[in-house]
């Protein structure tokens, strides 16, 4: 009698889960199995499009890493070539400088020699210009174009000198002594002096060196004390009388030659 009850349950637990899955309409099954997969394939093509928009985003940074890579290679073969022409450039310009320098500085020695040789006028002063032109050519970095300068200014002065007549002042070496005596220049050629005792004198070449010596004949101070009486009074014009040494200075004679 128990298993018959058993066996009337089991059946009508089947019954009832048979009408369970009969109370839903298959089309509408389907109908919500094509939402489903619809709804998964807008998903997944949602996700297609990110990853599409995701690749094309990474494929423009790309190109543009490889177009600024390309311009910085550019930029970099650019500048090595302006650095090569430019330390051409420096070369050759310093190659220009240094021939520049080395005429400079013969000129200055060509200059030098004939102030140590040519009448002794301020010849100190003379000196020490060139000198001076001689130290800042020999810095590290000279300027070549301001030397040439000051070397073509002296070598003018230099001309004017021999071309003027006039009286000044100097320093001179007379006995082992240094007096300030007037001075009275015949362009570069003759050069009297007088101490402020009235006493006069001339600048004579012995051996090849400058001597300032006394003058000892009345007739040949008279003559002295003569030009500086018309330099002082701006008789530089006319004829005149001048006390000349029988010595050729050595320049000279290398001239007549």
């Amino acid at each position: 009698m128990t298993g018959r009850l058993t066996q009337c349950a089991l059946l009508f637990g089947l019954v009832g889960f048979s009408f369970s899955a009969a109370a839903t309409p298959l089309p509408e099954q389907v109908s919500a199995t094509r939402a489903e997969v619809d709804a998964l394939a807008e998903r997944l093509e949602s996700q297609r499009r990110v990853m599409r928009d995701d690749l094309s985003a990474l494929r423009a940074e790309r190109a543009e890493l490889q177009r600024q890579v390309r311009l910085e290679e550019i930029r970099q073969a650019t500048l090595e070539r302006m650095r090569v022409e430019r330390t051409k450039r420096v070369d050759e310009q310093e190659g220009r400088i240094q021939s520049l320098l080395k005429s400079i500085q013969g000129s200055i020695a060509s200059a030098k020699t004939y102030v140590a040789t040519s009448l002794p006028f301020k010849q100190e002063e003379r000196m020490r210009r060139l000198e001076r032109i001689e130290a800042d050519i020999a810095v590290t970095h000279p300027d070549p174009a301001r030397a040439l300068t000051r070397v073509w200014r002296f070598i003018e002065e230099e001309e004017a000198l021999a071309r003027e007549i006039g009286l000044s002042q100097q320093a001179i070496t007379l006995k082992g002594k240094r007096l300030l005596v007037d001075v009275a220049r015949i362009g570069m050629a003759l050069m009297y002096f007088r101490l402020p005792s009235g006493e006069v004198g001339w600048v004579r070449r012995n051996n090849d060196v400058w001597e300032f010596e006394f003058i000892e004949s009345q007739s040949a101070r008279v003559t002295v004390m003569n030009v500086f009486d018309d330099l002082e009074n701006n008789r530089v014009l006319g004829p005149k009388k001048l006390l000349l040494s029988t010595e050729v200075p050595q320049a000279n004679k290398r001239r007549h030659k």
